[in-house]
């Protein structure tokens, strides 16, 4: 059996990177009533309030998991990869640099999550090891089928907990099993991992049944030399290579395929999407094209929502290993210059969007553009079972469904049935957290606020005469509780702006809500307020863009919608508003902005958007406003300063002095943007994971916050990195397939797009990772990490590129002080800055000031804190808001 074992060693600090592992297996949570109170006061004592944010809800998962049966699981017979078995098949797997396998998810409903790993530690004698477990719950350790450990003190969030425990290990194979648990509502992590201490002499086995281990190791280490330098493909075709240090040549398939969607519909697996294949055989050092085909770039440009495309890599011999990863392709095109008309985009949008299947607002827009003669039973199903089953989300169903019925309720279009269906759906729906029920929807997020409360409100307004099932109010008082919410979400917004400032995820759910709630609400005074908010909106997002590409700082973001600009929500907005960006699977504000007959985005806003291309434009805006306890679950003001400058080559964005060292959820504190993909930022990663469940995560979030100052066209950012916290580094996105060119030398890295320039400096050597999922796409400072600067410049600033380095070079940053992690250096223009972990900015020894920032200052509008009108004045046009009483000014 030796040859059917593979063998590897721990990592340099101890952990075992390689595992069986199976799961996650979940389980709904039914009858969480026996727990958790589900018709009192939800902010009383052990309240269920806590579901619906899970930061705030380990102590009530720790509770609900002491309440369930004790799980009485026990080892059986020895795995192998791909054993099948009653909790789902094994399969090999490896740890990130976090050192843990991640079996995370999101859970629409309250769900019991279970995972297990398995491995083998072989020791030439008997040895005691002490170790530790790294896990985010209650967690379970078996060593040659006995329990070691069996951990269920606390959860954690995202973090890895660390339990130390002590290993008696016998020589031989030694058989270890982790399984651990979770209680899932909403994003989920749950992750497993193994570190021993003293570097002990050992080496890990991985059963691999039938499976040769020296055939095996060979196609792992073949496939660990394929790069894939980008996670968006704008252009054609999509190239992979093997590494120049390759020891042979490799022939290997390359799968692309649209996965799809899970945890959603059961209807949705009957889609039949197209899979391209080819088979690659490549020298060390050369390139071949992946199997990007119009089969799979239509399936991409006709689905709903927020997808990726699977690319999956494997040997030929049939070895059965494989690497996967997400990638990005649309056949339908960018724009990064104004185009059409406003009525002519509005027009393409619902095209666009009534050809998305088992949506409602694609349903719509069939029906409207005359694709269909009746609403779509599958679209409507969809959307009611997340209102029946009160999952997470279901909110955004719910506003699409009033905007059906608003639109349809009374036409044939819409089938009796299904009529029916909605109708019995909304009557039971639970409409707010202090309504009855337990479920794992989220009310307190900024956009879920909206559109919880727009739900009720319009519900309301179309079924007065009703009872509501759960809440046992009338259609006329659900009206009259939410009106005087969407009121106060408002105005709070006008004056305050986000405190989920710029998301270019959650800004297109915002405006999704109040395009619905001017559509149809029948309270003139209360859709005054929505359009002027819609108008500031756009605005914002005109501001903060560049040529489409919504690349500014956010007060929330995910990984897809930072590496490429053709993910983001906010980009079909554009489209419509000024004709740039794209229209991809984001349907419910692009068709209700293109089905709106009661709001048209002022012409000043459009000329301002388009204008993009050549317009100078320097932003200093300010979103602060303070929380309300009961809505936002937090107390005390957000406060967010933005500066952003923009040229027709560059735009650089930083939010300032943003709670430096708080810890970090989904803020992204700084950007240098040059197309929808050439964009250099920094991060202090938490983990090694890319998706939304992890978060802060890779690339989305820092797991400690920077430090940021920014002054005309340099940043700094400064990291206090604590080698116990997250991965323990602060590191680069430079994605360099998207620059024109790029160099490093020492501790700069310089690129260029067009005739746009970028410098990024670290207190440690620049190392591009060239190997793995961020192959050419990862910068890390050797030694250093603590402090980053960034210099933008242009031909029109800087002459050529060549130049443009040799001055970067002359600005010699420097460390004044490590401990205080204070840097000076000297901008392209002369100045000099002085930044450390505390006290203010210095430019040329003068103290910045960054608490009298205005609300919104760029000459476009010149608005202060205090201001109760906002003018928008562009190219001999201008647009009034009341921001106090929410309305146009004529």
């Amino acid at each position: 059996m030796a040859n059917n074992h593979a063998s590897y060693f721990l990592s340099p600090d101890g952990a075992i990177q390689h595992w069986l592992a199976r799961g996650p297996k979940t389980t709904l949570l039914h009858n969480l009533d026996q727990i958790i109170e589900p018709t009192r006061s939800p902010f009383a004592s052990g309240g269920r309030w806590a579901i619906t944010n899970a930061p705030d809800s380990l102590d009530l998962k720790l509770r609900v998991h002491r309440w369930m049966a004790k799980n009485d699981w026990t080892p059986n017979d020895t795995p192998h990869h791909l054993l099948n078995s009653d909790c789902g098949q094994w399969t090999y797997q490896r740890t990130g640099e976090d050192a843990v396998i991640d079996f995370s998810l999101f859970n629409f409903t309250p769900t019991h999550m279970q995972a297990w790993v398995f491995t083998h530690i072989e020791c030439d004698q008997v040895m005691t090891a002490h170790a530790e477990l790294l896990t985010i719950g209650p967690t379970r350790v078996w060593v040659n089928g006995q329990k070691t450990l069996d951990y269920d003190e606390q959860f954690g969030y995202v973090e890895a907990l660390r339990v130390p425990l002590t290993l008696e290990l016998q020589a031989g194979l030694n058989t270890v099993y982790l399984h651990g648990d979770m209680i899932g509502w909403r994003e989920a992590r749950l992750a497993l991992g193994l570190r021993l201490f003293e570097s002990p002499p050992v080496k890990i086995r991985i059963p691999l049944g039938d499976v040769d281990a020296e055939r095996w190791h060979a196609a792992e280490n073949m496939l660990d030399q394929l790069v894939v330098k980008q996670f968006a493909f704008p252009t054609l075709p999509g190239k992979i290579s093997v590494h120049p240090d390759a020891p042979t040549p490799f022939t290997f398939e390359a799968e692309v395929s649209m996965p799809i969607p899970e945890n959603v519909f059961k209807k949705l697996e009957t889609l039949e999407l197209p899979v391209s294949r080819a088979v690659l055989t490549l020298n060390p050092g050369e390139s071949g094209n992946l199997p990007i085909n119009d089969a799979v770039l239509t399936a991409m440009a006709s689905l709903p929502g927020e997808n990726h495309l699977d690319l999956v890599l494997r040997p030929v011999d049939n070895t059965p290993i494989a690497h996967k990863r997400s990638i990005w392709a649309s056949s339908i095109p960018f724009s990064d210059k104004p185009y059409g008309t406003y009525d002519s985009r509005k027009q393409e949008a619902l095209e666009h969007v009534a050809k998305m299947p088992f949506d409602v607002l694609g349903t719509i827009c069939a029906v409207k553009t005359g694709r269909a003669t009746t609403l779509d039973a599958d679209a409507i199903a969809l959307a009611c079972e997340f209102m029946e089953q009160r999952r997470d989300c279901a909110d955004f169903y719910a506003v699409s469904l009033l905007a059906m019925m608003f639109m349809y309720g009374d036409s044939p279009a819409l089938l009796p049935a299904d009529r029916a269906r909605i109708e019995a759906a909304f009557r039971g729906f639970k409409f707010w957290i202090d309504e009855p029920g337990i479920d794992a929807m989220c009310y307190f997020t900024e956009n879920h606020q909206i559109l919880f409360h727009v739900t009720a409100f319009l519900a309301g307004q179309y079924w007065k005469d009703w009872i509501f099932t759960n809440s046992e109010y009338t259609g006329a008082q659900q009206y009259r509780i939410a009106r005087p919410r969407i009121e106060a979400w408002i105005l709070r917004r006008l004056r305050g702006n986000f405190s989920e400032w710029d998301s270019n995820a959650y800004m297109a759910l915002d405006a999704f809500a109040l395009l619905t709630l001017v559509e149809f609400g029948d309270d003139d005074r209360l859709c005054e307020m929505a359009i002027a908010l819609l108008d500031k909106i756009f605005y914002l997002i005109a501001c903060q863009s560049f040529k489409g590409a919504h690349g500014s700082t956010h007060g929330r973001c995910y990984v897809s919608g930072l590496k490429s600009s053709r993910f983001e929500n906010t980009s079909s907005l554009q489209r419509i508003a000024w004709g740039m960006g794209l229209f991809n699977g984001e349907t419910r504000a692009t068709g209700m902005l293109a089905l709106s007959t009661k709001y048209r985005v002022p012409d000043v806003i459009q000329r301002l958007g388009a204008a993009q291309p050549d317009n100078f434009l320097f932003t200093l805006a300010r979103s602060s406003a303070e929380y309300r306890p009961l809505y936002d679950l937090k107390r005390g003001w957000w406060d967010a300063r933005t500066i952003t400058r923009r040229t027709d080559h560059y735009m650089l964005s930083a939010c300032v002095d943003h709670q430096p060292g708080a810890v970090g959820i989904q803020e992204h504190l700084w950007q240098a943007t040059f197309s929808p993909e050439a964009v250099v930022f920094t991060t202090a990663p938490g983990n090694s994971q890319e998706h939304g469940n992890a978060r802060p995560n890779f690339w989305a979030g820092s797991v400690r916050l920077p430090r940021v100052a920014m002054h005309d066209r340099t940043v700094i950012c400064l990291y206090k990195l604590d080698p116990q916290i997250g991965l323990g580094i602060s590191h680069a996105y430079f994605p360099t397939a998207h620059f024109d060119e790029y160099q490093i030398e020492g501790q700069w890295a310089f690129a260029r797009y067009g005739q746009g320039y970028v410098a990024l400096w670290s207190d440690g050597d620049l190392v591009m990772t060239d190997k793995g999922l961020h192959a050419e796409q990862e910068l890390r400072a050797l030694g250093g990490g603590n402090a980053w600067v960034c210099h933008v410049g242009c031909a029109e600033e800087d002459h050529s590129f060549e130049h443009f380095c040799e001055k970067v070079m002359a600005t010699e940053p420097q460390i004044v002080d490590r401990v205080d992690v204070h840097v000076r250096t000297k901008t392209l223009d002369g100045d000099w800055l002085d930044l450390g972990w505390t006290g203010h900015l210095l430019i040329n020894g003068i103290t910045e000031a960054w608490e009298a920032f205005p609300h919104y200052w760029n000459g476009i509008t010149n608005t202060s804190m205090d201001d109760n009108v906002m003018t928008i004045a562009y190219d001999g046009l201008a647009l009034k808001l009341d921001l106090k009483h929410g309305r146009r000014l004529e």
